[in-house]
């Protein structure tokens, strides 16, 4: 007999790493971190139920936005660091950051667990909604790490379950 449960399970840093590696190409190196501060460059990942019922979150800071878009797209290290320097995140930056985050959809999909998928990305300065903003910044079912790629460096990931 299984049981399904109505919750997304908090996914293994192993899943994590492994999507974003298979993703980018690089090696991927997740590490003990703190939660993303509480900023308007930060981008959030809002996944989804089938149902529409809000599953998890992943925020990324401006940082890590710019590593996983510039990564993916193999632009050169120099204008992912301009990027942030400039505090921008570049159109392609920020859709090939939608890209790994809307794969990363596949480390919630477990048997016996709701299928989930990405609904929403806020890039930098959008409006967030209030009931995102508080749920990003919920102490408890989260995993708070570092994330450095290999060639493009580090920032910080966060990954919230409701």
């Amino acid at each position: 007999m299984s049981v399904t449960t109505d919750q997304s399970p908090l996914p293994s840093r192993h899943s994590v790493r492994n999507t974003i590696e298979g993703m980018v190409g690089r090696d991927v190196d997740l590490s003990d971190g703190v939660p993303p501060a509480a900023k308007s460059t930060n981008v959030v990942a809002v996944y989804v139920t089938d149902q529409l019922k809000t599953s998890a979150l992943v925020v990324v800071d401006l940082e890590c936005a710019a590593r996983l878009g510039g990564s993916l797209g193999m632009i050169p290290r120099g204008a992912v660091d301009d990027a942030i320097k400039a505090r921008e995140l570049p159109k392609d930056l920020e859709e090939n950051c939608y890209e790994v985050l809307n794969v990363m959809a596949s480390i919630f999909n477990l048997p016996n667990h709701p299928h989930v998928r990405l609904y929403e990305m806020y890039a930098p300065n959008s409006a967030i909604p209030a009931d995102i903003a508080q749920l990003a910044a919920t102490v408890g079912n989260r995993m708070d790490v570092k994330l450095k790629i290999a060639g493009y460096g580090e920032g910080a990931l966060a990954i919230v379950i409701k």
